[in-house]
Formats: C-alpha cells, structure tokens, sequence
C-alpha cells in the first residue's frame, strides 16, 4: 500500500518524494504487466514527479488496475466492520435451548403415554431460563454493544490521525 494512505482521501494535500517514489512503483509494475508502454510511462513519471498534490497524481493514475487496488485496499482499511452477534450470545442461547427442550421432551413423552391432559410443568423451567437470557442479550445490545462501537470508532480516529 502507498504511503498516501496517510492523507485520507485529501486531494489537496501536498506530497513528498516518499510518496511519488512509492506511486512511481505502481507506474513500473503498470509497464511489467504491459498496462502501459515505455513512452507513457515516462510521460507519467514526468507528470507524477512534477505533481505537488494527490489530486495532481490521481490524474496519472487513475486508469491503473494496481492504484485502484491500492485505493480499494486502503478503503477496506477504513471501512467500519459489522459487529455480528458476539459468539457468547449463541452458545447463551444454545444452552437455556436445551434444558428447555429436555424438559418439553419429557413433558411431551408423558403428555403421549398417558393419554391424558397435562399440566405444562416445563414453563417453570423455560420461564426463568428465557428471562435471563433475553436480559442478558439486551444488555450487550444496549450496553455492550455501544461501548464497542465506541472504542472502534476511537481506534480508526487514531488510525486515520
């Protein structure tokens, strides 16, 4: 990745030999895989050498495969991630599941065998269990969840500074 990934998409910000070297890179590997010939390349060199701005090097390379590889890579770098639902939540869910089915099993095979009405006893069971996991998936949704967004939202300030 260039080193204008620094600048943050700011096409009036000023470059420096680092970066025009690090862009010239592109241009060569642009020629190796014969984007480009010898005589445009050195046209671009020229225009990319005397370019005092990121805006003025996006003219030269635009076209390229390798600088929009850059470009995408560098907007991958920056994208906010998804929080998806943290993995303690599912196995959370997966463990009142099957005390609750457990005792609907057994409740359902007493309920068949004997032919007759039932009380659902397993509510006592799927109540309680239920309740508490439902509390605790809100609080990470609420609580958690924002906390993280927070501290992400923090870390790609910094990153991008």
């Amino acid at each position: 990745m260039s080193s204008l990934e620094r600048f943050g998409g700011d096409n009036e910000m000023r470059i420096g030999n680092a970066e025009r070297a690090s862009l010239t890179e592109i241009l060569r590997s642009a020629v190796d895989q014969g984007y480009i010939d010898l005589d445009e390349y050195e046209k671009r060199v020229d225009t990319l050498m005397a370019a005092k701005t990121v805006g003025e090097t996006e003219v030269v390379l635009a076209d390229l495969p390798a600088y929009q590889r850059v470009l995408q890579a560098q907007a991958d770098a920056f994208a906010p991630d998804k929080l998806g639902t943290p993995e303690w939540i599912k196995w959370l869910w997966a463990g009142v599941s099957i005390p609750i089915g457990i005792v609907t099993g057994v409740w359902a095979f007493v309920f068949f065998l004997s032919g007759s009405h039932q009380y659902f006893w397993p509510v006592w069971v799927a109540i309680p269990l239920g309740v508490v996991a439902t509390v605790l998936t809100i609080a990470e949704r609420t609580i958690i969840r924002p906390g993280e967004e927070r501290k992400r939202r923090e870390r790609l300030r910094r990153k991008r500074n």
